[in-house]
């Protein structure tokens, strides 16, 4: 056993996360860090990224440091947590948060930080399921996934769950928080003025989608049948139209009133989900969706834009008829007349604030 005194307000928080605001995950684990912070924990990341050159270094983001480095290779991070415990080591920190890490690397961080009295926290954000690769790699994905939901997260000694669906699923076996994805509404992006056009109605999807979960063709098929596309504007951001084309098989044309962004930086994207009448989210309703939740959805409130989606898994706890519409099928919804109904309701955009969440994480992790 390492005898060596840990630090009771120290926090590392380890991963894979493409900060400062690239993608879901880092969004997710700043929001935490940040209420953290403000209870007086001193957050360390610990980044493993996949796509990186260079030498690990530290750096900072948002005033936290990070060490950031290249992930081992496929095998190793699977299996392996040589790396992770050899920082653990020599940081001493007295909780290490893992956000969705594999099974078999967590279980030997559990059971490291069990034998040097460190709380082991899940963030579980996710019931993944493998997609592309060969089969050898689809299954060991399947098999790691299973060990981690069903036993190893089952062990550790608390859980942040994003979803309803996971927060249920893991309050029977160990203490549990749902925590939605959360944003700092006082940071300027969030407050920069736009004006909205008035001539068009414009709908915005803002996303990475999937076949597995979204419903961007349906989206699609719904703005190509408006009546009036002249006044009806949809941004795709997230994806190419060619990527579009090749994800959905699109074998139709295009309707013109669609613009795909592709991968833009994140001041842009909320421009533009900003600029927008109404934000589109549709997705299937299967495990993957329902143990997620979608950071979209939270942007877009942010934003103070309302939102059109079907129900999946536990929107219906924050959308109400003051900041979306719910559907059945969007097919059967006019587009160009939601615009009037967009400009009369006040959003309450503080509403995924990580302030309201600060007390939540704090009893998880004391």
């Amino acid at each position: 056993m390492d005898t060596q005194p840990i630090d009771k307000k120290r926090i590392l928080y380890i991963g894979g996360f493409e900060l400062p605001d690239k993608n879901a995950a880092a969004q997710r684990v700043i929001g935490i860090a940040k209420s953290l912070r403000d209870s007086g924990y001193k957050v360390r990341f610990v980044n493993a990224l996949k796509e990186y050159s260079g030498e690990p270094h530290n750096t900072e983001y948002f005033g936290f440091s990070t060490f950031e480095y290249k992930r081992e290779g496929d095998k190793d991070y699977l299996f392996g947590a040589r790396k992770a415990i050899s920082i653990l080591i020599d940081e001493k920190p007295s909780v290490v948060i893992a956000y969705n890490y594999p099974a078999v690397a967590l279980n030997r961080i559990r059971k490291y930080c069990q034998s040097n009295r460190i709380k082991c926290v899940a963030d579980v954000t996710e019931w993944p399921k493998p997609v592309g690769g060969s089969i050898i790699y689809r299954t060991i994905k399947e098999l790691d996934t299973a060990y981690r939901m069903r036993y190893v997260q089952k062990h550790v000694d608390s859980v942040i769950a994003i979803s309803r669906y996971l927060y249920d699923y893991y309050k029977p076996y160990v203490s549990t928080v749902l925590i939605p994805p959360t944003v700092d509404i006082t940071e300027e992006k969030w407050n920069v003025p736009v004006e909205k056009k008035r001539d068009v109605t414009t709908f915005v999807y803002a996303g990475s989608p999937s076949v597995l979960k979204e419903k961007l063709d349906v989206i699609v098929e719904t703005v190509s049948e408006c009546s009036n596309m002249e006044s009806v504007v949809f941004n795709v951001v997230g994806v190419t139209e060619e990527q579009f084309i090749r994800m959905y098989s699109w074998n139709k044309e295009l309707p013109k009133g669609i613009v795909f962004w592709g991968r833009i930086p994140h001041q842009d994207v909320i421009r533009i989900v900003k600029e927008a009448d109404w934000s589109i989210i549709l997705r299937e309703n299967n495990i993957v969706v329902k143990a997620g939740f979608p950071t979209k959805l939270v942007e877009s409130i942010s934003c103070g834009t309302p939102v059109i989606a079907n129900v999946f898994s536990n929107i219906t706890d924050y959308i109400n008829e003051s900041n979306g519409i719910l559907v059945e099928d969007t097919s059967k919804i006019d587009l160009a007349l939601l615009k009037s109904l967009g400009q009369k309701r006040k959003i309450d955009n503080e509403l995924f604030d990580y302030h309201r969440y600060q007390d939540d994480i704090k009893s998880l992790v004391e």
